[in-house]
């Protein structure tokens, strides 16, 4: 017979559940119940499927005990049993984000990790689901993740992250947070890509001369090289470059080499920002090669890439997308949000990179730019 908390906690250990809980849930109506006991209470509830108690016993205890890991999945199982998909997934995933670091994770935790995760899974798929089609019903097309719309639903159900632009030297507010740009709208677009062969001719041009591809990433005795992407590729010839325009300087050998992709990049709009643009450049990536996450320096500036030897599989991700480079199909992103690329393929690939203005700046403040950059290049 259970007569006071203890011996109803000793019964709820050797799995007389019914028998705790009555004791329990009378003790608590009689006077609300705390700490441990009212823990027991929450747990011998879920067990017995009574989630309405469970939820309402276990918030009580959470007030108090907010960093409780076993409280927190009780609670995302009582939603759960309940059918509040939405709230499970997030007490779920609270969970979760809880136990991740973990070290070591209690014996009693193990597979409840692993339950915790399939049920977090599934309760997402159920929430995704009801939310897809009602904005489906409402007339709107989500798209494939590419779209704002597409974007803001995966940012909103945790299916990818929020990566803002993070210039290693230069920022100029107020500019939107655009990971790849819609290449419909640039005029000159079509103009340059219609002339993609023609720019490929002078590529193997270079190729079959034996022209050398200088490492991108070479030690530079005026710049620091901490960063996790310049230590891991310093002077790799995994990925290499061989530049018509470094970092705004002309590299005339070079260009007497390829006259008409020059001719052919004058319709873009390429800066002239001292010791950053124009940068002009045929990047390859050989074999296996993998550029790890990185940041560009001047958020006033955005990359194209134009593919020019384009074996399918490989790729470029920039913030939370990743697309394929495919001939005759411009890449125009925003580098200074965090981008990485690889070739997984067996051939190399090569791409003509080269940097215009951000369409949203003024031509007052492009001017701005240049004057800030020639300042900060004559100070000795």
């Amino acid at each position: 017979m259970i007569s006071d908390v203890d011996s109803a906690l000793e019964a709820l250990r050797s799995g007389k559940v019914k028998d705790a809980f009555a004791y329990l849930k009378s003790a608590h109506d009689a006077a609300p119940l705390s700490g441990n006991a009212l823990f027991a209470l929450a747990h011998a509830a879920r067990s017995l499927g009574n989630y309405e108690i469970c939820v309402e016993t276990i918030d009580r205890f959470l007030k108090t005990n907010p960093t409780n890991v076993d409280a927190v999945l009780i609670k995302a199982d009582a939603f759960n049993g309940l059918g509040e998909s939405r709230f499970a997934a997030g007490f779920y995933q609270a969970f979760l984000s809880m136990t991740q670091n973990m070290q070591p994770v209690p014996a009693h935790l193990q597979s409840e990790i692993a339950r915790a995760q399939r049920e977090y899974q599934n309760a997402a798929s159920v929430y995704e689901e009801h939310l897809r089609e009602k904005i489906k019903a409402a007339g709107f097309e989500a798209g494939d993740g590419r779209s704002r719309i597409g974007q803001a639903i995966d940012i909103m159900l945790g299916k990818k992250s929020i990566y803002p632009q993070n210039p290693g030297k230069f920022y100029f507010p107020e500019l939107p947070h655009i990971q790849y740009y819609d290449k419909e709208q640039f005029d000159w677009v079509p103009e340059i890509v219609e002339q993609a062969d023609v720019i490929r001719e002078e590529l193997l041009s270079v190729i079959s001369s034996e022209q050398v591809f200088d490492p991108y990433v070479q030690h530079n005795v005026t710049a620091p090289t901490a960063t996790n992407m310049k230590l891991q590729l310093m002077d790799d010839e995994g990925w290499s470059a061989y530049h018509l325009y470094k970092d705004s300087d002309p590299q005339a050998d070079h260009m007497a080499r390829c006259p008409k992709t020059l001719e052919i990049l004058k319709v873009a709009p390429v800066p002239k920002i001292r010791t950053v643009s124009p940068s002009i450049l045929f990047s390859k990536l050989t074999a296996g090669s993998h550029i790890p996450p990185h940041t560009g320096i001047c958020n006033a500036r955005i990359l194209c890439h134009l593919p020019l030897i384009a074996p399918k599989g490989c790729w470029l991700r920039v913030g939370n997308q990743v697309r394929e480079w495919t001939d005759g199909e411009m890449l125009i992103f925003d580098d200074t949000i965090e981008h990485e690329a690889k070739n997984p393929t067996s051939e190399t690939r090569v791409v003509l990179i080269f940097d215009i203005w951000r369409p949203e700046l003024r031509e007052d403040e492009r001017a701005l730019v240049e004057t800030i950059f020639n300042a900060v290049d004559t100070f000795q």
